[in-house]
């Protein structure tokens, strides 16, 4: 199946605005929840809707390194809604992955270089080829951690740059099973989970 027929295009613009921008509206929504009511480490579904404050998308997102078994989650989402998630990403925070714009930049492009296979299944129709082209580098911009935030660093606001691999896909009209899967390529870090949303 074509990435045509589900995912918006890499220049597109959906809902106005480019990937790269809704990659920085998507990190700022991640990073802004603390670590025990986040979606990236909920293993059920239950904190899917945390923050979900516009009616037209829906951000999904993936787990940690680390994570040996597929997390399997299950919530609803509204017909008509979209949806944009990352297949595998990164993020460099100053003044911890580095201390100027450069080592920022330069740590992101090689996390993301070293990447292998790329593959998502929706509603069983498996695409692995052609998501290389969904690469997308960010601005450099600003979150604002809270205590008990998923990195587990100081709170407060910090500069960063992302880069990673992103998919946005056009408006759902029925139920949908969303599997993404992604690894380094030494195959030695696997990042991969599972969503099973239904519509209401």
């Amino acid at each position: 199946m074509s990435t045509q027929f589900y995912i918006y295009p890499i220049d597109s613009k959906p809902y106005g605005k480019s990937y790269s921008e809704w990659s920085i509206e998507w990190w700022q929504w991640l990073s802004s929840i603390p670590k025990n009511k986040n979606p990236a480490f909920d293993w059920s579904g239950e904190y899917v809707n945390v923050n979900q404050n516009d009616p037209s998308i829906l951000f999904l997102c993936q787990t940690y390194e680390g994570v040996e078994n597929t997390p399997i989650r299950r919530n609803k989402i509204t017909k008509g809604r979209s949806i944009f998630m990352p297949i595998i990403n990164w993020i460099s925070i100053m003044g911890y992955d580095g201390n100027t714009d450069d080592e920022l930049i330069e740590i992101a492009r090689h996390k993301m270089d070293v990447i292998g296979p790329l593959e998502i299944t929706i509603n069983g129709e498996t695409i692995n080829k052609g998501l290389e082209k969904y690469r997308i580098y960010s601005s450099f911009f600003e979150i604002n951690l809270p205590e008990n935030n998923i990195f587990g660093i100081l709170s407060g606001k910090k500069r960063c740059i992302s880069d990673g691999y992103w998919i946005f896909l056009k408006p759902i009209s029925k139920n949908i099973s969303l599997h993404s899967f992604s690894s380094c390529s030494s195959g030695l870090t696997n990042i991969k989970v599972s969503y099973e949303l239904a519509t209401d």
